[in-house]
């Protein structure tokens, strides 16, 4: 049941967070797989300076985190970034992985974090399929 009222109620925010908010799919910065590589090995002192770090985050249910993701992600479930929000506070780039191409859940992510004041939010293009199909490291549970 609550496999299939997530999914529901991703929707149904992403639908409200889209109508009245200001944000659009064109307030939306994308990353490819080989620029987030970057970002997280490197660009973030290069871009920021000192102390400003890149964070990739993972917006899945904990169980898919669990299952397998980038390597490096953290696990901010969407429905829980209102009390998790506080784990961003000091990234300079915030990066949002979803689980495949055009992810709803990612992209709801990305725009809520938007809203919430963060300013350096991309979006990974093609999220976990399209960071492991450019060979990026992941981790899978065995």
């Amino acid at each position: 049941m609550a496999r299939i009222l997530f999914p529901f109620l991703i929707f149904v925010h992403s639908f409200l967070i889209g109508c009245g908010s200001g944000i659009s799919d064109k307030n939306l910065s994308y990353v490819s797989p080989s620029e987030a590589s970057v970002l997280m090995r490197e660009g973030n002192k290069a871009l920021l300076g000192p102390g400003s770090e890149c964070f990739m985050v993972d917006p899945r249910p904990t169980w898919s985190y669990r299952k397998s993701h980038i390597l490096g992600a953290i696990n901010i479930p969407f429905g829980r970034l209102h009390i998790q929000s506080w784990r961003l506070d000091d990234a300079g780039i915030i990066i949002v992985a979803g689980e495949t191409y055009n992810d709803p859940i990612a992209v709801a992510m990305s725009k809520e974090l938007l809203l919430q004041g963060f300013t350096n939010v991309k979006t990974l293009r093609g999220g976990l399929t399209g960071w492991d199909e450019a060979g990026e490291p992941i981790e899978t549970r065995e």
